[in-house]
C-alpha cells in the first residue's frame, strides 16, 4: 500500500484554499527574503473561523475531519465548540500535529508543528520515538505559534533539516492570542491523550479510531491569559473517545491516567495559576498536568467500555468569564 504524504497533502490545503483566499481567511501572505512563505493567520491580522480550520488541518497533515460546532457551560451561557476525528493518530498527532521541533535555541526557542516535523526528524523531537511514520515530499510546511515574526534563520533550518530549498518551505503562524490560536490548541485534544498513553505504557498502534471535543476560548488580548484559557479548554472541558484494539486489563491500568483530577497533580488549578508558579516556563511544570478532563475507551476485541474524569464547569467559567 502506497504511503501518504502530509506535506503533500497540507501544501495541497495551502495553495488551493489558503493563499488565493487570504483576504476572505483574513490572513496575510508574505515572501521572506530567502525565498520562504510565510502565512500570518493571527499575529497582525484578524484571521477567521474558517483560517482556524484550515490551520488545524495543515497541523494534522490532513489526517483529519474538524468542524465547529458549540459548547454550553449551562442554560445561559455557551462558548464555540469544536470536534476533531482521525483513524491515523500515529501521524495525524504523533507525526504531525504535536508541537516538538524547537527551533533555534535558548528560553524563547519557536517551537514548531505540522507535516515537517516528519521530514525533518530532528533529534530533539522525541516524539518520532512513539511512531514509526516519516515524509518526503518536495514542499513542506511547519506550523508555529508564536508572538513574533518567524526569521530568515528560523525558514534557513526548516529547509536544511528538511532537505528542501527555501523557496519550498511554507510557514503558518499564529500566536495563542487570537482566534486562530484558540481552534487550534483546542484540537490538540487527541494529541493530548496519545502521547500521555505512550508515556504511561499503552501502545497507541493500539488505537483504531478516535474522537475528541472541547470549547473553543474565547479570545483576550493578552498571550499568558490566553494561554491559560486555551489549555483550561483541554484540560478541564476536553472529552474524547478512543476504540482500542486490546486486553481489557491494560486499558484499566491506564485510563485514569489519562485525566485531570486523577493523574494531575495541580488539578483543579486553572493553566494560568501554575504558569505564573512555574515563572511561566513550561519546563518546571510536572507532565502529568498536561491531561484532558474525560475519556471514554471502548474495546473493539471485547467490546467493554471504559471510562475516566470529569468536566469541570467550574474552572472554566472562571477562567473563561473574569
Amino acid at each position: 500500500m502506497e504511503q501518504v504524504s502530509i506535506n503533500q497533502m497540507a501544501m495541497k490545503i495551502v495553495k488551493e484554499e489558503i493563499i488565493p483566499y487570504q483576504a476572505k481567511l483574513g490572513v496575510e501572505v508574505h515572501k521572506m527574503n530567502c525565498g520562504a512563505t510565510l502565512i500570518d493567520m493571527g499575529l497582525n491580522v484578524k484571521g477567521s473561523w474558517e483560517a482556524g480550520l484550515l490551520f488545524t488541518r495543515v497541523t494534522t497533515g490532513d489526517m483529519a475531519t474538524v468542524q465547529l460546532g458549540r459548547w454550553r457551560l449551562d442554560e445561559e451561557i455557551s462558548f464555540a465548540g469544536l470536534e476533531i476525528y482521525t483513524e491515523s493518530p500515529l501521524i495525524a498527532c504523533l507525526g504531525s500535529q504535536i508541537a516538538g521541533w524547537q527551533l533555534g535555541s535558548g528560553e524563547f526557542a519557536t517551537i514548531g508543528s505540522g507535516p515537517a516535523r516528519a521530514q525533518a526528524i530532528v533529534e530533539s523531537d522525541m516524539y518520532f520515538e512513539m511512531t514509526p511514520y516519516r515524509d518526503r515530499n518536495a514542499e513542506v510546511v511547519l506550523c508555529i505559534q508564536d508572538i513574533k515574526l518567524p526569521s530568515d534563520e528560523i525558514a534557513l533550518e526548516v529547509a536544511r533539516e528538511c532537505g528542501v530549498d527555501p523557496e519550498n518551505v511554507y510557514l503558518l503562524l499564529a500566536p495563542s492570542a487570537c482566534l486562530v490560536g484558540s481552534i487550534q490548541v483546542s484540537a490538540r485534544i487527541l494529541e493530548q491523550v496519545c502521547h500521555k498513553m505512550h508515556e504511561k505504557g499503552f501502545p497507541v498502534e493500539k488505537v483504531v479510531n478516535c474522537w475528541g471535543s472541547a470549547p473553543i476560548a474565547p479570545v483576550v488580548y493578552d498571550e499568558v491569559k490566553a494561554m491559560g484559557r486555551i489549555n483550561d479548554a483541554i484540560l478541564y472541558a476536553g472529552e474524547v473517545e478512543f476504540w482500542v484494539d486490546a486486553d481489557d486489563v491494560d486499558i484499566a491500568k491506564v485510563v485514569h491516567q489519562l485525566v485531570s483530577n486523577t493523574s494531575s497533580p495541580y488539578y483543579p488549578e486553572p493553566f494560568e495559576v501554575v504558569f505564573e508558579a512555574a515563572g511561566k516556563d513550561f519546563y518546571y511544570i510536572d507532565h502529568d498536568f498536561h491531561s484532558i478532563a474525560k475519556i471514554q475507551i471502548h474495546n473493539v476485541r471485547t467490546g467493554k467500555c471504559f471510562v475516566a474524569g470529569e468536566l469541570n464547569k467550574d474552572v472554566i467559567r472562571q477562567t473563561f468569564l473574569k
